[in-house]
């Protein structure tokens, strides 16, 4: 025994002397939310007027404020170029008050997703005028590049010590890059079709990324369920080795799966619905804020953790010759409601309360409702 105690203490001496063996990592965790898309049709602009003759969308913002930021790195899509123009406009071609941008920072929104279909709505310059917008603001996007060196720099985010690369993909521009010069197909945006998932995701496993997220404007719009061309993707991207997909376009809410893979499966939300818009038909006027954690063990892996969804409701109000506008979290305004809410307004908050939970409910499904106090 006195044998075994001094070769012990000659090992924790030399150990001592060259320098302590290597502590183990320190566990390490982020939690992410994701919020569905911002199409602001003209109604949606006109409501945020102010008396001074400015815009400002705080108010509209206002009851899921804490949600936005109440998580560690918050993620949102505007459909619609903001910045680019002092004159407005919305559907067909979207020109987005950049004040929607200044709503989004203070709210703690943290990058948004630059590949969508309406990104070259106001041509190349105003998805320039965008990127600028950003920087301005210190806002992070991905999915949108000034130049081939920016487009073909992985992108990275290193967030409580966990180094979480992102991927940004849409199916189309509506067509608008053929009416750009050659650079916003060449490396402006990121097309899915033209992108090769594999060489992206190694690009970024290459350059540190321990984790990978991949953000995709996809599908068909006003479908419940994700179609073969959102399927055939979202198999790409597990086969590529991506982490966690999430998906919008479709306006609808669609369902939330593990879907299998070679190693641990892949999270995938098809689509986050609606975050703020006018569209009030069946199933367009709410969606989700999605959610779900990193965590980093004591070895360095990175697993994915805790899905769940926080139901969201756009509650619009006829106002003289238009509408008021609030997002309000769905359970806590269902228990609460604010003050001037109609009957009518109230019922259809209900159904869409119930048709979510209904529709992501599901045996397959990977998710669970976070139920608000």
């Amino acid at each position: 025994m006195l044998r075994r105690w001094t070769a012990c203490a000659l090992v924790l001496a030399l150990l001592s002397l060259a320098g302590a063996a290597p502590a183990r990592a320190e566990e390490r965790a982020v939690t992410f939310r994701c919020v569905g898309d911002f199409v602001l049709h003209m109604p949606v602009i006109d409501a945020a007027r102010t008396a001074d003759g400015g815009v400002d969308f705080h108010d509209m913002l206002a009851p899921v404020a804490d949600l936005l930021g109440d998580a560690d790195y918050t993620v949102a899509n505007v459909d619609g170029v903001m910045g680019a123009s002092d004159v407005y406009s919305g559907y067909p071609r979207f020109s987005t008050p950049v004040a929607l941008l200044d709503a989004l920072v203070d709210c703690g929104v943290d990058m948004l997703t630059m590949s969508n279909n309406h990104a070259l709505d106001c041509g190349w310059e105003g998805l320039l005028a965008q990127m600028d917008a950003c920087d301005a603001r210190g806002m992070d996007y991905i999915g949108a590049s000034r130049t081939q060196q920016e487009h073909d720099t992985p992108q990275i985010r290193e967030i409580n010590g966990i180094r979480v690369g992102f991927l940004n993909y849409t199916t189309h521009a509506n067509g608008r890059e053929a009416a750009c010069p050659p650079e916003a197909a060449q490396f402006g945006l990121n097309f899915a079709f033209k992108s090769d998932f594999e060489q992206d995701a190694q690009a970024l496993r290459d350059a540190g990324a321990e984790c990978i997220v991949a953000f995709m404007h996809w599908g068909e719009e006003y479908q419940r369920m994700a179609d073969e061309e959102e399927q055939i993707l979202a198999s790409r991207l597990v086969r590529a080795g991506v982490d966690v997909i999430v998906g919008g376009h479709p306006h609808v809410i669609q369902r939330i799966y593990w879907l299998k893979s070679e190693a641990e499966p892949v999270l995938c939300c098809y689509s986050l619905g609606n975050f703020l818009s006018n569209q009030q038909g069946e199933y367009q006027n709410c969606g989700i804020i999605f959610e779900f954690t990193l965590k980093k063990d004591a070895r360095g892996q990175v697993t994915v953790h805790a899905p769940g969804y926080i139901p969201v409701f756009v509650w619009r109000e006829e106002a003289g010759q238009g509408y008021t506008y609030q997002l309000l979290a769905t359970e806590r305004a269902l228990a609460n409601p604010p003050e001037g809410m109609s009957k009518a307004a109230y019922s259809r908050m209900k159904l869409s309360w119930v048709d979510t939970l209904e529709h992501l409910s599901t045996q397959a499904a990977a998710a669970e409702c976070i139920h608000l106090q």
